[in-house]
């Protein structure tokens, strides 16, 4: 890690180069500005719709891309990420971002970050009988395959600290007892489902399929 003044970044030595975090310029800035707003996929998976803003639980922060887009549209959310190196990113980008007026909204209707493994979280909120997230949303790490060279270099940094997510089927086993509405999980278009449970429905974008695990009322 390297600490500036007014910036934490991740070195990494096998690439020879950083990767930091902002929620006000650059890619994510850009993703909010023009990624379609409440009629992009992501939006409609989680059941966003006039009138109806879910909360969320996003229990596979990584670099918060998912999670800050679902809170510039009015989701109160709660992000997971269970490697302290990419929290303390995350937690360096909330912390220059607040000084923002437009971020400090997000964070007074709701944008916390926790890091925790998401299983132990879970449990732990169902053994407390905390209020339910509406949404509990996975974007699981899977192990890039070795022709894809291409891969961005902040997910090739993620796929070395996160290793594949073997666990991702337990999680989803663990937060379809959790949400109150629906479970959502997030694959390339082309991915096998993460576990033998199908989804109920799904909605694709050209790259990106969301799988909708949809909680039956008792």
């Amino acid at each position: 890690m390297i600490f500036h003044d007014d910036l934490v970044e991740l070195y990494d030595l096998q690439l020879n180069t950083t990767i930091s975090i902002d929620f006000l310029k650059g890619a994510l800035a850009h993703r909010q500005q023009f990624g379609g707003g409440r009629g992009q996929a992501i939006a409609k998976a989680i059941g966003m719709k006039s009138g109806v803003t879910p909360s969320v639980l996003d229990t596979t922060g990584g670099m918060a891309g998912d999670a800050f887009v679902l809170a510039s549209l009015g989701c109160n959310i709660t992000l997971l990420e269970r490697s302290p190196i990419i929290f303390a990113l995350i937690e360096d980008a909330v912390q220059r971002a607040s000084l923002n007026e437009s971020f400090a909204r997000i964070l007074e209707q709701g944008f916390v970050i926790v890091n925790r493994d998401a299983r132990e979280y879970i449990r732990e909120q169902i053994a407390a009988g905390t209020r339910q997230p509406d949404v509990i949303y996975i974007d699981p790490m899977y192990p890039h395959k070795k022709k894809s060279a291409l891969v961005k270099k902040d997910m090739q940094i993620l796929q070395r600290l996160h290793g594949g997510d073997d666990d991702a089927g337990e999680l989803l086993n663990i937060a379809l007892s959790y949400a109150r509405k629906r479970v959502v999980v997030k694959r390339p278009i082309q991915a096998k489902t993460i576990s033998e449970k199908q989804p109920n429905t799904c909605i694709k974008s050209k790259k990106t399929r969301f799988d909708i695990y949809t909680i039956e009322k008792m």
